[in-house]
């Protein structure tokens, strides 16, 4: 699982009604009188890839990941030994002591597939609960930059075919949230201290 390119899909699903939306917009561009119009785009796969915040975060579930993968690489370990085991003695075994044996196995295996589950559930919580807050942060930032601007239309680049890059927002976008991000952190460093 890689949760760069999850959090990249979470993203854009976010951004893909913008296709739907662009038709209906374009429409109202003929109405619209074509100098009050104005047009920017936004990469969301390169926000989510230069945001700082975003980074941290996926780092951050990258490490639980791990962490869950190393301690079900422990029990997946253990499985193989047992069944090692019971490969190399069952010949040397009575019936009831095979059958305790692959009963055993079984129960390791429950809770190998016990514990994968939790952990996967887990990590999909705290991956919702670290991107959220960066998904609205940043749809509350394009917002502000609409308004502020007097932006007629963001949309996402994924939308159009082609965008001329006097269009694209992305990197004015990235610069602000980190900018932002670099000093709420050092208000909250601050704060600690």
């Amino acid at each position: 699982m890689n949760v760069m390119k999850e959090n990249q899909q979470t993203l854009t699903k976010c951004f893909e009604r913008s296709f739907i939306v662009l038709f209906s917009i374009l429409s109202l561009c003929s109405i619209v009188n074509a100098q009050d119009f104005k047009l920017g785009v936004i990469n969301t796969q390169k926000v989510v890839e230069n945001y700082n915040k975003a980074i941290e975060a996926d780092t951050e579930l990258k490490t639980l990941q791990d962490r869950l993968a190393g301690r079900l690489k422990k029990l997946e370990d253990e499985i193989v030994t047992m069944e090692e085991r019971l490969t190399k003695q069952e010949l040397f075994l009575d019936e009831d002591a095979v059958r305790s044996a692959k009963a055993d196995i079984v129960r390791k295996q429950d809770e190998y597939r016990q514990k994968l589950q939790v952990g996967q559930e887990s990590l999909m919580e705290k991956q919702k609960e670290l991107l959220e807050p960066i998904l609205q942060e940043v749809k509350d930032l394009i917002i502000e930059i609409g308004k502020q601007e007097k932006y007629s239309l963001i949309l996402d680049k994924q939308a159009a075919m082609f965008v001329e890059s006097k269009y694209d927002l992305t990197d004015s976008l990235i610069q602000q949230l980190n900018q932002k991000y670099k000093k709420d952190k050092q208000n909250k460093e601050k704060s600690n201290e």
